[in-house]
């Protein structure tokens, strides 16, 4: 794992290892049936992981990760928004926004990116594009900051696994 300097942010390279990105990955194509369309633009589905999904056990232990990594102080922590993994195929893009925060508690999302596209697919974070890899996994303050991405290009899909916090 290496820490790296983004615009206007920061992520770790190699987060997790290949067998766990590829279990992810191979959940995500499995299921993606009980993905919802997501209404907020072409190509998008997503779903969010609840106890009952198999592969919950392993993003808890990514979340745990993140908190170590990031020196949150656990018990000041609200996990009350959910996780989830985002699919976007081809000509899909998220739109720029910013999300809703908890009273005095600022939503942050850590997005760890388990399928990249041929091209596009890229992180615009304030007014700058981030270009991220796979298994990569990057802070955003979605409270605070406009976010979105640029279109997919290409068949192979953005998928990314989003980690909810208020703090």
């Amino acid at each position: 794992m290496e820490k790296v300097l983004l615009k206007g942010t920061y992520g770790f390279k190699n987060f997790i290892k290949s067998e766990i990105q590829t279990e992810l990955v191979n959940w995500t194509n499995d299921n993606i049936d009980k993905f919802r369309i997501n209404p907020n633009g072409y190509g998008r589905k997503n779903k969010f992981i609840t106890s009952e999904d198999s592969i919950h056990p392993i993003v808890q232990e990514i979340k745990k990760r993140v908190i170590e990594v990031d020196g949150m102080n656990p018990s000041q922590v609200d996990f009350s928004h959910m996780d989830y993994i985002g699919v976007n195929i081809e000509n899909a893009y998220i739109h720029k926004h910013i999300d809703h925060n908890k009273g005095d508690l600022t939503h942050v999302r850590w997005n760890l990116i388990l399928g990249k596209p041929e091209d596009g697919g890229h992180s615009i974070y304030g007014k700058e594009i981030n270009i991220l890899e796979e298994k990569m996994i990057w802070k955003c303050i979605a409270g605070k900051v406009l976010h979105g991405s640029t279109p997919v290009i290409g068949k192979k899909p953005r998928i990314t696994l989003s980690l909810g916090f208020f703090l």
